[in-house]
């Protein structure tokens, strides 16, 4: 089994990847995970950047006494902090949902492991007009929501049966929460989606089927100016295998009001969203190339969901768009991972875009 050793040897350094990112101020802050710092120990990772590299601050957290962390969301708090949302390794192979809370320096204020171990944790967080915190995930394999006050005092807990996990979630008026989840996973196909909207005490008092038909599973939300919800992942047609980019505009209710679904010969699908004040959206996400690598692509759409322009990103390897923020001036900061160009084999990558989708700058961030 020498092989396989020199295998896991080579695996166990050297990838970087962002997961998610928010606009802070003029700046913007990245969430990911890094397994360089500490090598075969993955570790939550977080930069803060002004306008564009170099980042003020980065720092690496969890793994000194653990198996691993990964940090999977990322929410902008009063007063500049940052709350980071995912998971922890435990004993046994499994996870835990891990949260914590950073000041404007990414010092760690407070961190929590609410739930218990098994393959549970956080892939989603948000913060209400009181300062409290979400965040969503998925425990015992049913979606699991959790709210702290802001100092990390549990307010509630509530499982969500409808569906298998949380794949995003927004602050609403009034403390409420909107909910999207994916139930009804296949091995073979897509499943679907869930919206469900909670009261402040962590009730549901509603749900939307999407799609109303067929397959699909959308993996980001965003609130919209005017109280409205879009959302965007992935459609499959009925007898398809493959999938298309689709966009969901929703009322404040949850109502659909329209959706796109880009057809062609591409298979592509929407991993993050960002609103503009004008009601337009620009979506991040990937187009398969050759069936085998992916491109970084973004697409940017009106309020109606006219399509204004699309773009590919990243180079010959496999290139992956995770998370996009609109910033200040309205040009966007979008962040994942690339094995195209940087130092390592897989490498955090961040780039700004105009508003037009011209490429005004790009840095990776990684070690061999």
């Amino acid at each position: 089994m020498g092989w396989a050793r020199e295998v896991e040897r080579e695996n166990s350094t050297g990838h970087e990847s962002a997961e998610g990112v928010v606009a802070n101020g003029s700046g913007f802050s990245v969430v990911g995970y890094t397994n360089s710092r500490q090598p075969g120990v993955q570790q939550a990772w977080v930069l803060q950047f002004e306008k564009a590299p170099p980042p003020r601050w980065e720092h690496t957290y969890g793994g000194k006494g653990t198996l691993g962390t990964l940090g999977r969301a990322i929410a902008l708090m009063p007063g500049g902090r940052l709350a980071v949302a995912g998971a922890e390794g435990v004993a046994g192979g499994g996870f835990r949902g891990w949260l914590f809370v950073l000041s404007p320096e990414g010092n760690v204020l407070w961190e929590r492991t609410p739930g218990h171990d098994g393959v549970n944790g956080f892939h989603a967080v948000s913060v209400l007009e009181d300062g409290s915190i979400v965040a969503g995930g998925t425990q015992d394999g049913e979606g699991w929501v959790v709210r702290m006050d802001p100092r990390g005092q549990l307010l509630w807990d509530v499982k969500l049966p409808r569906i298998e996990r949380v794949t995003a979630l927004v602050a609403l008026p009034a403390q409420r929460v909107a909910v999207l989840g994916t139930s009804e996973s296949s091995t073979t196909g897509l499943g679907i989606s869930r919206l469900l909207l909670l009261e402040a005490d962590g009730r549901a008092t509603g749900e939307n089927r999407l799609p109303a038909e067929g397959r699909g599973e959308l993996a980001a939300l965003a609130l919209l100016p005017d109280g409205g919800l879009i959302a965007t992942g992935r459609l499959s047609r009925p007898g398809s295998t493959d999938w298309n980019l689709w966009v969901v505009r929703m009322a404040p209710r949850g109502d659909t009001l329209w959706e796109r679904v880009l057809e062609g010969s591409d298979v592509e699908a929407g991993r993050a969203i960002t609103p503009f004040p004008d009601g337009g959206m620009a979506v991040v996400g990937y187009s398969l190339k050759e069936l085998v690598d992916r491109e970084a692509k973004v697409w940017r759409f009106s309020a109606d969901g006219s399509l204004l322009w699309q773009q590919s990103y990243g180079g010959a390897g496999d290139d992956m768009g995770d998370g996009i923020a609109r910033l200040a001036d309205d040009s966007l900061a979008v962040v994942g991972s690339t094995t195209s160009q940087g130092a390592g084999k897989t490498d955090l990558w961040t780039f700004g875009l105009s508003s037009e989708g011209q490429l005004l700058w790009e840095q990776t961030f990684g070690s061999p």
